[in-house]
């Protein structure tokens, strides 16, 4: 992008980010639980005593994920604020970082003023992204998970030491930062950083046993490893196909404006694979397969935002390692159509103040 684009990029950034604050729903701690937002409650409880263990009994596998809601509740007990408003303040932080790194990083693909206009409206007016973690702030792990990942990738393209900055945020976010921390390994075996890897591998045991001793000190039982076998029932026990159709499609609202942008590219898969093709393949496949693995009983709607984390990594891999179509600068009348229909998109029935998608609830 020359120069002036660059500027009117930057302006049209901050013209989405004023337009997703003006239209959102930003919702008190007690109305994220009328909409059905319980896994909140657990962090809450979490960053409610964070000088020590949670007073309340929560399930293991979200203990696991103490440490953000720890650092928000001692944060909050110091400085005698109410916790809820430091979860909606860590958001906006995480929120400023991903957009700074994706501006970064569109600017280094060397796309299209185009390409990088059409790209970004599909990232941040996903109504899974920003929106939904304005509305329900107490879920804060999850868009510090997509803030790790912006950082993880823009290291490893840039080949710098943000790499494992971002692998360490996303595997204090979620478990799936599991799989993040695994393709730095990888990228540290590739590259011959023998004493990261070591390092990178002891931080991993570390996280993991703290993770775990929290988690037992919070919880009634271990993990459940029916996460890890929930598909199988649904398929071969229980035989709900009906069900199991309905539950695969509910992703799809969240990724439709993926599969338009997706048709506009071509050279998407090439015989041309190096690592860093490599770890961005086994980072998406390995969080979208172990969602899927739980099957609708344990996973239910919330197959929806947690594919919906990877949705930025698609699109920066689109326009890193893909062409565009269409090689005229100017936007076409259809282009305007469909940036168009992201903006209408964007426009949850639950996040947004517009309630024009409202139909879709029923389903």
């Amino acid at each position: 992008m020359l120069q002036i684009e660059r500027k009117k990029f930057i302006l049209y950034i901050i013209f989405i980010i004023i337009f997703i604050f003006f239209t959102n729903n930003f919702y008190t701690f007690q109305q994220t639980l009328l909409i059905n937002q319980y896994d909140g409650l657990s962090y809450m409880n979490i960053a409610d005593s964070s000088y020590g263990f949670s007073e309340q009994i929560i399930p293991y596998h979200h203990a696991q994920r103490f440490y953000i809601p720890f650092i928000i509740g001692f944060i909050g007990n110091k400085l005698n604020v109410e916790n809820y408003l430091i979860f909606r303040i860590f958001v906006i932080f995480a929120i400023l970082i991903i957009v700074i790194m994706h501006t970064l990083l569109t600017f280094k693909s060397n796309c299209s003023f185009k390409t990088a206009i059409i790209s970004s409206s599909i990232i941040f007016l996903n109504p899974y992204l920003i929106r939904y973690f304005l509305s329900v702030p107490t879920m804060v792990i999850g868009i510090f998970f997509i803030m790790g990942i912006y950082i993880f990738i823009y290291g490893l393209l840039k080949k710098n030491y943000l790499i494992f900055l971002g692998a360490l945020i996303a595997l204090i976010s979620r478990q799936t930062g599991l799989f993040v921390f695994i393709a730095t390994i990888y990228y540290c075996y590739e590259n011959k950083m023998f004493k990261s890897f070591l390092s990178i591998s002891l931080a991993f045991i570390l996280i993991f046993l703290l993770s775990n001793y929290y988690a037992e000190n919070t919880s009634i039982g271990g993990f459940n490893f029916k996460h890890l076998y929930g598909l199988y029932d649904s398929i071969f026990i229980k035989k709900e196909f009906y069900e199991l159709t309905k539950w695969l499609m509910l992703p799809f609202y969240s990724f439709i404006t993926l599969i338009i942008f997706i048709f506009t590219r071509r050279d998407i898969i090439t015989k041309n694979i190096n690592s860093e093709k490599l770890i961005f393949f086994f980072i998406v496949l390995s969080t979208i397969g172990i969602t899927l693995l739980a099957g609708p009983e344990l996973a239910g709607r919330n197959i929806i935002r947690q594919t919906s984390i990877i949705f930025p990594l698609l699109v920066i891999y689109l326009i890193f390692f893909s062409k565009t179509k269409n090689s005229k600068k100017n936007f076409l009348i259809h282009e305007k159509i469909i940036i168009l229909i992201f903006y209408i998109s964007s426009l949850h029935p639950v996040y947004s103040k517009v309630k024009i998608f409202e139909f879709v609830r029923i389903f």
